[in-house]
């Protein structure tokens, strides 16, 4: 949420060619993808079809996600029972993930969802509430524990932070413009960036609203945030680190002519990232880009390519950003994959989980419904 949407994810959102009802635009896609899609054709993508999905209001422990606080009542939905995934996916743990009313594509009445997969390939909703308001058009940020959620909301530029469920809300106000969408740093702390596009203070704040310190001023492109780590996206190297303010810049060891233009999340001890490319082109358009997504390491830079889900992607067809993943202690990563076309109107997700040396283990259809999700963890 993020960009929840999460803010919805950080890389699409300036991609969208839907007209807006307000001028709040997608933090990173403004910087990490600077050229939006508005000069492309909207090709019709190759959405999945997700599974229908039983709403249950009594959640339960799930493998590679946590829970945890109280669960709202959730609306009874029964839905007949979806195809079941391949055994191979069925075999792995698939992480939670959280889905928001997205108000553009006409779902503004719908909760904010957590969903979990089960074992027999089914999604079933383990929190659902209203934390965000109706003027908050990006959606609603879940903390990695879903207890909590942050949303930018206008007149007047504000930061919000509440229960997922809802209730009190922290309110922060804002200097400037609403261009950087906030990023939860671990359950407690919310990273936001204030300010104008190009001159942006970067400030990490408790979830109650207090004990909010600077972690960076001046900086050109807004920041991504997870697991006590903040980094930079440049054309060919990362700057990282985290809220004390001290950065270092990585260059991953990718091909010379690929252009980084995506940081999809960091690994939980800080030594790996996800990072999605591409060859640059006349005009920018994301719709004829071929994505090629890095696994990188940290430290040496060091950069092991992720495999493309469907061969055809090798091919410059927009199709394959990867844009959030989340490492398990297996030494596995789930990503989360938009296989529809950069520049259509709503994305198609995919969990796909990728080995160590970037070799596809399985995938898994992404719930249905509103289209824009963040994993959680």
């Amino acid at each position: 949420m993020n960009s929840i949407l999460t803010p919805r994810t950080v890389f699409t959102s300036a991609l969208r060619r839907a007209p807006r009802p307000r001028a709040l635009m997608g933090a990173a896609a403004l910087v990490l993808l600077p050229v939006a899609a508005a000069g492309c054709a909207a090709p019709t993508g190759s959405a999945d079809a997700a599974p229908v999905v039983t709403v249950t209001d009594t959640p339960t422990t799930t493998d590679g996600g946590g829970v945890g606080g109280s669960v709202a009542q959730a609306s009874a939905v029964s839905a007949a029972r979806p195809a079941a995934p391949p055994a191979a996916a069925r075999k792995l743990s698939w992480p939670q993930l959280t889905w928001s009313a997205d108000q553009v594509y006409g779902a503004a009445e719908a909760p904010a969802r957590i969903w979990r997969s089960t074992t027999d390939g089914r999604w079933e909703v383990v929190r659902e509430g209203r934390p965000g308001d109706r003027i908050s058009e990006r959606g609603v940020a879940a903390s990695p524990d879903g207890r909590r959620a942050a949303w930018l909301a206008a007149k007047p530029n504000r930061l919000m932070i509440s229960r997922f469920e809802g209730g009190p809300v922290a309110t922060v106000p804002l200097a400037g413009d609403l261009d950087c969408a906030p990023h939860w740093s671990d359950n407690l702390s919310v990273v936001y960036a204030e300010g104008r596009r190009g001159d942006w203070t970067v400030i990490e704040i408790r979830a109650d609203g207090g004990a909010r310190h600077v972690i960076a001023t001046h900086q050109q492109i807004c920041p991504v945030a997870g697991h006590s780590m903040v980094g930079f996206v440049q054309d060919r190297s990362l700057r990282v680190g985290d809220a004390s303010g001290t950065f270092r810049t990585v260059t991953p060891r990718i091909p010379t002519d690929l252009k980084i233009h995506g940081l999809a999340g960091f690994s939980l001890d800080a030594r790996h990232a996800v990072i999605s490319t591409h060859v640059p082109n006349a005009g920018e358009c994301g719709c004829t880009w071929r994505i090629r997504n890095y696994r990188v390491d940290l430290g040496t830079g060091a950069a092991t390519e992720l495999a493309p889900l469907d061969p055809a992607w090798r091919k410059a067809t927009g199709h394959g950003l990867t844009e959030q993943v989340r490492f398990l202690p297996d030494g596995t990563l789930v990503a989360q994959v938009n296989t529809a076309t950069l520049g259509d109107d709503a994305p198609a997700y995919r969990l796909v989980r990728y080995a160590a040396n970037g070799r596809v283990l399985g995938s898994l259809p992404t719930p249905a419904g509103t289209p824009w999700g963040r994993l959680l963890g």
